[in-house]
């Protein structure tokens, strides 16, 4: 997971045709992924909450 964060090597794309899970982009998907891994190995006591795969892109996302 650390190589998977460091090299940011699965685009939002490719990762939603693997999970059926749509992250709208590429930086959504890593922050998502960075708070996986915090749940994992650091202090956060419940895991983060998946994106709605139905939700339209939030602004943010400059989409």
């Amino acid at each position: 997971m650390e190589y998977l964060l460091r090299e940011r090597s699965v685009s939002s794309d490719e990762r939603a045709a693997m999970a059926n899970v749509s992250f709208w982009a590429d930086d959504r998907l890593y922050a998502y992924l960075r708070d996986l891994y915090d749940y994992f190995y650091g202090d956060w006591k419940e895991p983060p909450v998946a994106p709605d795969p139905k939700a339209p892109p939030s602004e943010k996302c400059g989409m």
